[in-house]
């Protein structure tokens, strides 16, 4: 088991990936980037999710279709549709598992949050 290097920089007591029996585990990414949250647009706040699940998959030499399993939180529904117009880009051949949880609320007022799970001996397409 291994952790990621910079989990001790963190202001919260995470791992910001761990790696586990054949998985990367990467801990809620939401749509921050230099510690501000992407305001934009609730679709500029995903891309920038991923974006940060993007860092994290090449840290560990691994791409989007290594990923298995997704969890997301939104804070709202209404966002569902748009949140999906933005993950079928990320995932077009093989879509990972996923399950939609709606939440009361998320750090820094987020609108929406990703846990993802990503094997390390799957081919990438």
């Amino acid at each position: 088991m291994s952790t990621n290097e910079n989990a001790a920089a963190q202001a919260v007591p995470i791992s910001k990936a761990l790696v586990s029996n054949g998985f990367l585990f990467i801990s809620g990414q939401i749509g921050s980037a230099g510690g501000q949250l992407v305001t934009t647009s609730f679709q500029d706040e995903v891309r920038q999710v991923f974006t940060n699940i993007e860092t994290i998959l090449t840290e560990h030499n691994l791409t989007f279709s290594h990923i298995v399993s997704v969890t997301v939180y939104l804070t709202d529904m209404r966002y569902f549709d748009e949140l999906n117009a933005v993950y079928q880009t990320y995932f077009t051949d093989r879509f990972p598992t996923r399950t939609c949880i709606a939440v009361a609320g998320l750090p820094k007022q987020a609108r929406v949050e990703l846990t993802t799970m990503a094997s390390l001996k799957l081919e990438a397409n």
